[in-house]
């Protein structure tokens, strides 16, 4: 997939040189070179253009990594995931991180939300930042955080369907650009040894 490398080279470029250019003819250049990119993106994917350069163009300032914040919370050697409306695949409650809320905060909103239980964020298991969709054209950091329960019981949100613990050797079907493997293997790991420092890459 190098042609994929190429387009996030040059998406980066596009959208640096839109955000700081006060040129009128540098800055139809760089919409140019978005263009081209959305064109490449939609071959290469299958995908709508419309969709495409819709993405791209909705993409302003600095390019910069999205961040996603999940939570892991045990029970029983179990870990909470809730199943995705969206693709019927189960993963570990979260999403991307909102303007002026703290990852801990977001990690405990998002908890709340998909699952129905109050927690309170207690430590940083693991910043993940390797790309994992190799159609997605942006990078993300996902952060996970474990989370003890403080309340609530166990209830559905608008964006899942279902909410349960489950044992590392009893996994469902992750969605796996929200949920890895590789996320739950830090997690347990981390559950087994609590003096483990927190996973990065």
């Amino acid at each position: 997939m190098r042609w994929l490398e190429w387009v996030q080279t040059l998406t980066t470029v596009s959208q640096r040189g839109l955000a700081y250019s006060k040129d009128p003819y540098d800055r139809e250049n760089y919409e140019l070179v978005r263009a081209l990119c959305a064109e490449m993106i939609a071959l290469g994917s299958g995908a709508p253009l419309t969709d495409t350069l819709s993405a791209l163009t909705n993409q302003t300032g600095y390019p910069t990594p999205r961040v996603d914040v999940r939570a892991a919370v045990a029970h029983d050697g179990r870990v909470l995931l809730v199943k995705e409306t969206q693709d019927g695949r189960w993963a570990l409650p979260g999403g991307w991180a909102d303007l002026g809320v703290s990852p801990a905060e977001m990690a405990a909103k998002e908890v709340r939300e998909e699952a129905g239980y109050e927690v309170r964020a207690s430590r940083l298991l693991g910043v993940f930042g390797k790309k994992l969709d190799p159609k997605s054209v942006f990078s993300v950091y996902k952060l996970v955080f474990l989370c003890e329960r403080v309340g609530g019981e166990a209830r559905v949100g608008h964006e899942t369907s279902a909410v349960g613990f489950f044992a590392r050797d009893a996994l469902p079907q992750l969605s796996l650009h929200r949920t890895h493997p590789r996320h739950l293997e830090a997690v347990f790991a981390r559950l087994d040894d609590p003096t483990l420092p927190p996973f990065f890459e």
